[in-house]
């Protein structure tokens, strides 16, 4: 098997050629990663990146590497640092991870090692590498870290490149002894050591001279590094250099290498310094000039270029001298150098650092298309430090940007302050309403208008009001007056596990809400090429699916499909398959199911989709906990349910959850399922939830042979669907609901109509039948 290394960071690993090879260590590595943990730790200058890089560019294994830099502090950013990495060795596995996000949550988590588990090799070795460890602070980021670590996988281990030991907690392992500590004793030179070294870079030295050198240096490898490079130029002042490795090691730069080098190097390498990803394109960009470049690569022994990885790597020590002279450089030399460095960023998909650079250019309007580029709901460790970057920035420089204003009030949805959008977004409809019109406040007030009845259509549940179309219908004719183009993925609605946001029974609510759709449509399609676009009729088969209609229910869903397929809405399209799915389960159709299947298979496909492998693994979750084969579902949904309330729940997660309620109902877990539906409340919230929520809990008490509480909970689902007959829920429970209602037709006076029961009864155990087929 050929060795493979890959990369994703701020910097690289060093180049082999300058360094010499102690077989000493890597033994001691070769042993080490035989364990899940190496925590290599030492001070600068112990050579630990060149003595772990080397050992691993011979050893047999996949690697990815990741150069931590302190912007890995923030979830986001290390996140996509850590997918990057994986990327150049399965663009499979990093798809599926992006659109996982940071997994914080322990649902998110379970995702994680749901594709780890699935996907990778076990006959293969797998070693992943933090760099400068020490610099991740964040204890979100360290705890994600720590888990990943823990994760039962004797085929993967994980070095810990640091210069301090690792602020995670490892006693697990510790325990266990399955972690390799490697410290400052075992990375110094020994005197052996320290003479091969003088004979590799071409010093010839005496033994006692050796042994002096030894002796000043205590084996450090930087300090005899410097040593060396002053013997190279004066070989007969062996004195002098050892006195001057005693004083202060960056005078020793200062004389050394810092001012033999051309101004113009100089001046580059600040330049560098300002930089925290070093690809060698981006280094290019910086210097303008391939000469520079190649005059940058003679001082080898501090900034190394990897033929492997294709970037660079500035020794920690001496970047730590030459940011101290940042100050020399001219404010237009920073903000020229972090432009470039933004629209490389931007361009490589690097878009945290593309937003922090452009942060320190005051470029907002650059920022705030690149976040047009996030889902419609960002996440919301992400909206939070895109909001900071807005309330610091000169409030002149954003006010001109009319996108701006739509862009603060997606920010602030997305971290769930509604009333506060609501509230910054009508005082600003009362604002510009009162201006003179124009182009730029047309689009103001088209934006603002868009954002209020986006805000109010997800609130319905909460309201219980379905006027959101009267400000869309508001939106759409300021944009006739002054039309523009949207597109990515703002342009695609964001779908829960129910279209129909009625989050009671109440006479004409379910009419009311679907006319407020039907009317929304063509003034949100119009704003937001194509948003919502089959929305309306998805959410009247819907609803005709669950009063068991199912030839209505099929009709207007396959409506929905081929619109949302012309206009690109995939995750309306995704539901519309899940709905179909549904239909011809209770239609015992397997040919159809077939076929439903390859449609969802085909999804995997748009790349435009962010969510597709997870709502992928959703739809055909539930079709697994259908053939009572939850085995067969992604690991993800398997696994524990998250209680972390720290994040806006994303729509999928919401999704995510009823399915992975129907697999345990599937399995039999019936206490874990019931604990946690009585907690949950996002499921609860609309009238389709809380009957599905009611009937799962009638059906897992009376398994658990709680009679009483059953029937109890199978009355309280009966009356809220008996307004709009919404049967549905009831019949997919097939046998075990025959079971219930034949136990309540027992019952003097449950309070359920018997006609209602025996019709119950009678279609449940036809379902039951159409199941077994399938």
């Amino acid at each position: 098997m050929k060795t493979r290394i890959f990369y994703s960071g701020s910097g690289t690993p060093p180049e082999r050629r300058a360094y010499l090879e102690r077989q000493r260590i890597n033994r001691l590595l070769k042993d080490a990663v035989q364990k899940p943990l190496v925590a290599v730790s030492a001070g600068t200058g112990y050579g630990k990146t060149q003595a772990v890089y080397s050992f691993l560019r011979s050893y047999n294994s996949l690697t990815t590497w990741i150069q931590v830099s302190e912007r890995d502090n923030m979830e986001a950013r290390f996140w996509e640092n850590f997918v990057s990495s994986i990327s150049l060795f399965s663009r499979r596995i990093s798809d599926r991870l992006l659109t996982i996000g940071f997994p914080e949550t322990d649902e998110k988590f379970a995702k994680y090692r749901s594709l780890l588990e699935d996907d990778l090799n076990i006959n293969e070795k797998y070693i992943r590498v933090f760099d400068d460890f020490h610099l991740i602070k964040n204890r979100t980021v360290l705890r994600v870290i720590e888990r990943i670590i823990l994760l039962p996988l004797p085929f993967v281990t994980t070095i810990l490149i640091a210069r301090s030991e690792p602020d995670i907690n490892i006693m697990t392992l510790l325990s266990k002894g399955l972690v390799t500590s490697i410290n400052e004793d075992e990375l110094r030179f020994t005197e052996e050591e320290t003479a091969k070294y003088f004979d590799f870079i071409g010093v010839s030295l005496s033994t006692q001279s050796v042994a002096n050198i030894y002796k000043d240096t205590a084996g450090w490898p930087f300090a005899e590094s410097l040593v060396g490079l002053s013997l190279k130029k004066a070989p007969s002042l062996e004195n002098v250099a050892r006195n001057a490795m005693k004083l202060n090691i960056f005078k020793m730069i200062e004389s050394e290498v810092y001012s033999v080098i051309s101004p113009r190097l100089q001046k580059f390498l600040l330049k560098l310094s300002l930089v925290d990803y070093l690809a060698t394109d981006l280094v290019d960009i910086l210097a303008g000039d391939a000469s520079l470049v190649e005059e940058m690569k003679e001082i080898n022994a501090f900034i190394r270029y990897d033929m492997f990885l294709n970037a660079y790597l500035i020794q920690h020590l001496f970047l730590d001298f030459i940011r101290q002279k940042q100050d020399t450089l001219t404010e237009e030399e920073k903000q020229d150098t972090y432009l470039k460095a933004a629209l490389w960023c931007s361009k490589n998909g690097h878009t945290m650092d593309a937003i922090s650079y452009y942060d320190k250019v005051g470029d907002y309007e650059a920022i705030i298309n690149i976040v047009y580029t996030f889902p419609i709901q960002v996440p919301y460790r992400r909206a939070k430090y895109i909001l900071e970057i807005y309330n610091n920035a000169p409030k002149v420089a954003l006010e001109k940007i009319a996108s701006y204003y739509i862009q603060y009030a997606r920010l602030l949805m997305s971290i769930g302050e509604y009333e506060q959008a609501i509230s910054e977004i009508e005082a600003r409809i009362k604002q510009f309403s009162a201006l003179p019109p124009s182009d730029f406040n047309n689009r103001v007030l088209c934006g603002d208008y868009e954002a209020l009845g986006v805000t109010k259509y997800l609130m319905a549940p909460h309201t219980d009001s379905y006027d959101f179309d009267k400000y869309l219908e508001k939106a759409a004719y300021y944009y006739e007056l002054s039309p523009y183009e949207e597109k990515g993925p703002v342009t695609n609605m964001s779908m829960s596990a129910w279209i129909s946001k009625v989050p009671a029974p109440k006479e004409g609510a379910m009419d009311e809400y679907i006319g407020a759709l039907s009317r929304s449509i063509p003034h949100m399609a119009k704003v937001l090429g194509g948003a919502m676009s089959g929305l309306d009729d998805l959410a009247r088969g819907e609803l005709a699916f669950y009063k068991s209609n199912l030839k209505n229910a099929e009709r207007y869903t396959l409506q929905a499909k081929a619109i949302s397929e012309e206009k690109k809405q995939y995750e309306i399209k995704n539901r519309s398959i899940y709905y179909l799915l549904r239909i011809a389960a209770a239609q015992g159709d397997f040919k159809k199911i077939q076929t439903i299947f390859k449609d969802l298979e085909t999804q995997l496909e748009e790349k435009n989709y962010i969510s597709r492998y997870i709502s992928f693994d959703v739809v055909s979750g539930w079709f697994y906990a259908f053939l009572g084969m939850p085995q067969i579902a992604a690991s993800w949904l398997k696994g524990n349910f998250s209680t972390d309330d720290e994040n806006i729940p994303a729509f999928d997660v919401i999704f995510g959850h009823l399915i992975k309620a129907k697999l345990y109902y599937a399995d039999k877990r019936y206490p874990e399922l019931l604990t946690f539906l009585e907690k949950e409340r996002y499921l609860a919230s609309v009238l389709f939830g809380k009957l599905d929520v009611k009937v799962l809990q009638a059906v897992s008490h009376y398994q658990l042979k709680d009679r009483g509480e059953a029937l109890t909970l199978l009355k309280e689902a009966y009356d809220l669907s008996k307004l709009d007959e919404l049967d549905m829920p009831f019949i997919e429970m097939g046998k075990d609901m025959r079971t219930l209602t034949s136990a309540a037709l027992k019952q003097s006076d449950c309070g359920i109509p018997k006609t209602w029961l025996q019709m119950i009864n009678r279609k449940a155990a036809t379902y039951a039948k159409r199941q077994a087929y399938v």
